[in-house]
């Protein structure tokens, strides 16, 4: 009989992130509503990256992505000391949920910060190749390093990028 070893798991709690470029580890953000998770995948190092951003922008001292506006260059620098290349990198978002929809345009957070990943991208001359992003059910997903494949699961599916 032979026993396989559950793949490692590395978890990017609200505001963190988590890198590497061991391809038996699994990047996981758990319970995303209104945050945005991004991931970053190079096929040519394997390195993987997933960052779990809550809010568009802020002043707060906090983790180190909290937020988009701040977070996102420490994040993409981040992945290049692993040894990945953000230009040639697989990039997906998933979340930016209507978690908190009292009314049509209550604060609207989830797709404010969806709009902040995407306007933080494009202003370094990057774009999405895949997003599950919005809707108004939470999420969970899961990066495989060895694959690129972003799992991503919720009440309402189950799919992967």
């Amino acid at each position: 009989m032979i026993a396989t070893v559950p793949p490692q798991v590395l978890v990017a709690g609200i505001g963190e992130m988590v890198l590497t470029a061991d391809v038996d580890i699994r990047l996981v953000a758990f319970g995303l509503g209104s945050c945005v998770a991004l991931s970053l995948w190079d096929p040519r190092t394997r390195v993987g990256g997933l960052a779990h951003f809550m809010l568009p922008s802020g002043s707060a001292a906090g983790p180190p992505v909290k937020f988009v506006e701040t977070g996102m260059g420490l994040f993409l620098s981040a992945f290049e000391a692993h040894g990945g290349s953000p230009r040639r990198a697989q990039i997906k978002a998933v979340g930016g949920a209507a978690m908190l929809a009292i009314s049509p345009s209550a604060l609207e957070i989830g797709r404010r910060n969806a709009l902040a990943v995407e306007a933080a991208l494009a202003g370094r001359g990057l774009a999405l190749q895949a997003r599950d992003l919005g809707g108004n059910a939470g999420r969970t997903v899961q990066l495989d390093v060895s694959t690129g494949r972003l799992h991503v699961k919720s009440l309402m599916k189950t799919a992967d990028l």
